[in-house]
């Protein structure tokens, strides 16, 4: 019985562990993606260049981690027996005993707090990177003289108005 309850309080130690490190991978990514924003907005394309490099290179680690601590779950579980064959660190935490469920519950809650960090710069990021491609296709447009529909013209001021709705759609000096 000594030997299980070490190699529990072994595996809920590694995945703690593992967890901590995990945390700080996703918030290296994180800043990542904050760095990467600061070059869409600077329209510096070699930094925004070295930041896809630098973030593709740390998905892999990421990834690798993050099955390290589901191998460390399964293993959790198959020592105590229970039943999920891919436990949630939700299960774990209620498994644990109080000195590894409070650790894991902190970790949780900040992998959790790294990931909606991710997204949200994602997010946004996303979003810059359309609003630009729309800018750059919008003023193509007007610079190339396409024009699909019949009742909007060029002006010579540079604006193009619809005459239909008597409104500005784009109004941008060239």
């Amino acid at each position: 019985m000594n030997e299980l309850i070490r190699n529990i309080d072994g595996a809920f130690e590694e995945l703690v562990l593992n967890l901590s490190n995990e945390v700080k991978l996703y918030q290296e990514l994180s800043q990542l993606l904050k760095d990467k924003q600061t070059s869409i907005v600077n329209g510096d394309v070699d930094a925004l260049q070295k930041y896809v490099y630098q973030e593709q290179r740390l998905i892999p680690k990421i990834q690798a981690i993050s099955n390290k601590r589901e191998l460390y779950a399964v293993k959790i579980s198959a020592v105590l027996g229970t039943s999920p064959t891919k436990p949630s660190l939700t299960d774990l935490i209620h498994l644990a005993p109080a000195i590894y469920s409070e650790k894991l519950v902190f970790a949780r809650e900040r992998l959790i707090e790294s990931i909606d960090q991710i997204a949200h710069a994602n997010r946004e990021n996303d979003f810059l990177l359309r609003s630009s491609v729309d800018l750059v296709r919008g003023l193509a447009h007007v610079l190339l003289g396409g024009n699909d529909n019949e009742n909007i013209h060029y002006s010579g001021l540079g604006r193009i108005a619809d005459k239909r709705n008597h409104r500005v759609n784009v109004d941008c000096q060239v």
